[in-house]
């Protein structure tokens, strides 16, 4: 091997043996790191033990407990979730109250905050039922107030009424107009009664009257029409007087005006062919005959009969061609 050639090795041996020296310093620093940063990860967790420590001594000197959330688990039932703490279970929440007091693994709960937590969980549980009812159907903020009471939970009553409000699932005058609506559609009332009902619900007197604009005169009269007819095909058995006021007495009973009332009658065929009304008094003579021939006869017999023919509104001439055909005096 030539010097040159031997040189030229050394030298590269030399390089080699340097990049060895500078991999093992740098290593050697490397270590050096990792040695200092676990040291002062031991040093946290000794502050931090020592500051645990610390609190748990300060707690015990206070008559408290140190009391850490070790599990938070969800229940079968959606939104409901499991509390443990020191490893045993504590109390159930639902997700609103989860979410509300930060609830999370490892969170310090002391007896006093478990009392809030579990008074603002037995709210949320009055609010899930009460939220089912109201769900179901339309209700006015007095019937929410009435439906808490009777679970005796009318604690919770302004409350809860105002988080509907805030939610847009109450509003009294929307109620009101919704409930016109139904009862003109649907079920025919006439206004009067409309507005009984909705102040037994609890509605004021001001969204009453602008919640009856649902409930137009035109709307009015075509429903009093309607049960008026219906009313008059039952009167075949009275006389036309009796039937015409027993239809108009209808009609307010079911909440309709007496003006309304008038003008319906006004438009009600109630013309009735004389035989036919005859049959209709004949019906009732007889029956009222049955009635009092037990006590009476001849001329008292035949008073009482004509007061009462004459109260069911029947013709003079009638009663007294059905009196003359009955021979009774």
């Amino acid at each position: 091997m030539t010097e040159k050639k031997r040189l030229i090795n050394l030298t590269e041996s030399d390089k080699g043996d340097q990049k060895k020296k500078l991999t093992k310093q740098e290593q050697f620093i490397l270590d050096l790191e990792k040695k200092a940063k676990l040291e002062k990860n031991k040093d946290k967790k000794r502050i931090k033990t020592r500051s645990t420590a610390k609190q748990k001594e300060k707690m015990k000197k206070e008559g408290k407990a140190f009391r850490i959330i070790s599990k938070i688990s969800p229940q079968k039932r959606k939104g409901r979730y499991n509390i443990f703490i020191d490893e045993d279970f504590a109390f159930g929440v639902d997700e609103e109250v989860l979410l509300k007091f930060h609830l999370t693994k490892g969170l310090h709960v002391s007896k006093e905050l478990q009392e809030e937590i579990e008074s603002e969980e037995s709210y949320y549980k009055v609010y899930q039922r009460t939220l089912n009812y109201l769900t179901y159907s339309l209700r006015s903020e007095k019937q929410i107030r009435d439906y808490l009471k009777k679970h005796d939970a009318d604690q919770y009553s302004d409350r809860m009424v105002e988080h509907f409000k805030d939610l847009r699932l109450l509003d009294d005058l929307n109620y009101a107009e919704s409930y016109v609506r139904t009862m003109a559609n649907v079920n025919q009332k006439g206004p009067r009664n409309v507005e009984m009902d909705l102040k037994q619900k609890g509605i004021s007197d001001e969204k009453i009257a602008i919640s009856l604009e649902e409930y137009p005169y035109e709307q009015q009269f075509e429903n009093a029409q309607a049960l008026a007819e219906k009313r008059w095909r039952r009167a075949k058995n009275d006389s036309r007087v009796e039937g015409i006021q027993k239809v108009k007495q209808y009609l307010v009973n079911k909440g309709y005006s007496f003006e309304i009332a008038d003008d319906v009658i006004d438009q009600l065929d109630t013309e009735i062919e004389e035989d036919v009304e005859y049959q209709a008094l004949v019906k009732q003579g007889e029956r009222a005959i049955r009635r009092y021939s037990r006590k009476h006869e001849g001329y008292e017999l035949t008073q009482r009969l004509k007061r009462y023919l004459y109260s069911k509104s029947f013709p003079s001439e009638l009663i007294n061609q059905f009196i003359d055909e009955r021979n009774l005096e």
